[in-house]
């Protein structure tokens, strides 16, 4: 029946994984995507003591915590988007999280910079391949109407877990500190081994329990949209609509990574706080706002759907822009208590930029594109966000202000001048959003 089907070029009958099955592996891709979180940013927190014990300046520390790591993670998720979209996922997937874990472990023996450097790119090439397989799987594993839920819950990581990945790092630094004198290890090099050893494990996990769907429905003969030349002439016949959508949420890392890279820092320099004290307050601040944000802004798009056909996600976007930025750089400038509240209004608008353009990029492309819409995404993501945004903020600082305070200066000031590109993004996608086509 199937090859009949087939040769008829009609829509093939799908049979997924029980619904037990499928949740089971969103479980698991969303252990997997906090992991991730952790053992990226692990570095960010430990930036204090890792650059005194091997001789760091900001500006080597920026490059490993950002451009370094970019670099990698944007242009080697691309030809590992294209294995997601045409080869077995969950191998993928194993591989990706055996890799980044693997290096994240041995970090903890770096001798200086360019080994580490070294380290933070298998860390990248490996989480690379996490969130297009996982937007492709999901795809997969669910009907479209059932796809909201399951698509919030592993993106609600991003919203939370990118600053309350802090407090899952102090809590593995305390207890390091605990039991260094009896390994002769520094606390800082036991916190990455304690952090990457778990993905060792679940690697293997989700290599041989995890659900692989075959892929979806709309697959039809003549219409193969598995090569990088279909894929990139159906971006330009979009352009107006997918280039802000795509762009978006970079635009808004370039300025928030900045700020959660170097908040860390920036408490225990600014407002005296300890490496751990700093871990938790970011991670009792982000945790919650970013949880209620990832799961309100979807309902909101939708509700705003239901009365204008298509612009509800641009729409929140829009709404995030105009606030998320004002708000970080109004913390910074004050400090204190305002500071912690204006993170928390930060964080709650600026989680709107993680999950809704996922949300749409996965009904709006084509089943063999969704890896890679991803993967494009994440480059966009890494470049401006992980790559450049640390950096310039640190020279940016020193540009204004060059004194011992530069640093807040420069965090401030880059939410400040990126604000405007944001909406101006936002409202060109909303002018667009016609362009958007239901794939499924």
């Amino acid at each position: 029946m199937t090859s009949e089907a087939l040769a008829a070029g009609k829509p093939v009958s799908i049979l997924r994984p029980s619904m037990r099955h499928a949740w089971y592996t969103v479980g698991l891709l969303t252990l997997l995507f906090i992991l991730s979180f952790i053992d990226r940013s692990i570095l960010a927190l430990m930036a204090e003591p890792v650059g005194q014990s091997l001789g760091l300046a900001d500006r080597q520390l920026a490059l490993l915590l950002g451009l370094g790591f970019a670099l990698v993670y944007s242009f080697g998720g691309l030809p590992l988007a294209q294995l997601v979209d045409t080869r077995d996922r969950r191998m993928v997937v194993a591989l990706g999280v055996g890799v980044w874990s693997v290096a994240t472990v041995l970090s903890a023996f770096a001798g200086g910079f360019w080994s580490l450097l070294i380290l933070r790119c298998g860390v990248a090439l490996g989480e690379a391949v996490l969130t297009p397989a996982a937007v492709s799987l999901i795809a997969d594993l669910f009907l479209k109407e059932k796809r909201s839920l399951p698509m919030s819950v592993y993106l609600s990581v991003g919203s939370f877990m990118s600053i309350g990945s802090y407090m899952a790092g102090a809590m593995a630094y305390d207890f390091a500190a605990s039991i260094s004198a009896a390994t002769g290890l520094a606390p800082w090099q036991l916190t990455f081994i304690f952090v990457g050893l778990p993905g060792v494990v679940l690697a293997i996990v989700f290599l041989f329990t995890a659900a692989n769907p075959p892929r979806g429905e709309s697959l039809k003969i003549g219409q193969d949209y598995s090569s990088w030349r279909a894929f990139f002439g159906y971006i330009r016949q979009r352009a107006l609509f997918f280039v802000p959508l795509l762009t978006v949420a970079g635009v808004y890392c370039f300025f928030s990574l900045a700020v959660i890279t170097w908040l860390p820092t920036f408490l225990v320099r600014e407002e005296e706080l300890t490496l751990s004290q700093a871990g938790y307050m970011l991670g009792w601040i982000g945790v919650p706002t970013g949880l209620i944000g990832n799961f309100f802004w979807p309902q909101l798009a939708m509700a705003i759907d239901r009365r204008w056909k298509n612009r509800g996600g641009a729409t929140v976007l829009l709404i995030a822009a105009c606030v998320s930025g004002p708000a970080f750089a109004m913390g910074i400038f004050s400090g204190g208590t305002v500071l912690y509240v204006c993170l928390g209004i930060g964080i709650l608008f600026g989680s709107a930029f993680p999950v809704i353009p996922p949300i749409a990029y996965q009904q709006s492309g084509p089943i063999r594109m969704r890896a890679r819409l991803a993967a494009v995404n994440l480059l966009i993501i890494a470049l401006l966000g992980y790559g450049l945004g640390p950096l310039v903020a640190v020279e940016l600082g020193a540009l204004i202000d060059g004194g011992e305070h530069s640093l807040g200066v420069g965090l401030a000031w880059i939410c400040l001048l990126t604000t405007p590109f944001l909406i101006a993004l936002s409202l060109l996608a909303i002018s667009r959003s016609s362009l958007g086509e239901d794939q499924d």
